[in-house]
């Protein structure tokens, strides 16, 4: 039975099987390592996000000791994918995902630059986070605005899960649980956060226009 699959039972029936008193124990060390294999091309269902979640409900005093281990993993993963992606070529990507989603993916973040891969941190599953690190890396995005804007997405994302988890309880976990029956949620989610962004960046181009236009 998988890690997802285990969880899920446990918070439907309430009652610790032995894989739940593990993570109980080493719950927050638990969260590292998969922390770090969400952050790559492995699968993991979801999985990080339910488990910070199940624990930040259980224990909601070490809400921000969750979130910050599941941050640094998040983070050290997606060094990994970036590394990796600079080193094996935009030609392994296109095997991998199509020329056609590799230009998608190569535009939006040549184009939106920082803030494409902050969107990418906050986005939530089924959103192909890690493909945008590995171009990231493959374009030779800058590994400093790379790290910042994974450090702020991810801090963004695991605080407000786990603040949430621990106000609201187990309730919140349904949608963790099976993440594909709410993709519409996910999109329009997506959707908003990049309509959002375009609307700062127009703003911003705007400004800068203007102050160009006062000067000249």
């Amino acid at each position: 039975m998988s890690l997802l699959s285990i969880l899920a039972v446990a918070v439907q029936k309430h009652q610790p099987s032995r894989s739940m008193l593990f993570v109980r124990q080493y719950g927050g060390m638990a969260l590292l390592p998969l922390a770090i294999l969400d952050s790559t091309i492995i699968p993991t269902f979801g999985s990080l996000d339910l488990l910070t979640g199940w624990l930040a409900a259980r224990t909601p005093d070490l809400w921000f000791y969750y979130a910050a281990m599941s941050t640094a993993g998040s983070c050290l993963g997606a060094l990994l994918s970036y590394r990796m992606g600079k080193r094996l070529g935009t030609e392994w990507i296109e095997k991998k995902i199509g020329a056609k989603r590799l230009a998608r993916v190569g535009n939006t973040i040549q184009r939106w630059r920082f803030g494409s891969i902050l969107i990418s941190t906050l986005a939530p599953p089924p959103f192909p986070t890690a493909w945008f690190f590995l171009v990231a890396g493959a374009f030779s995005f800058p590994k400093k605005q790379f790290s910042s804007a994974v450090l702020l997405g991810r801090s963004l994302r695991y605080s407000m899960l786990t603040l949430v988890t621990a106000h609201y309880g187990r309730h919140i976990l349904r949608y963790f649980r099976h993440p594909l029956h709410y993709a519409l949620v996910s999109i329009i989610v997506t959707a908003s956060l990049a309509a959002a962004l375009w609307l700062f960046a127009r703003r911003r181009n705007e400004n800068q226009l203007n102050a160009e236009l006062q000067r000249s």
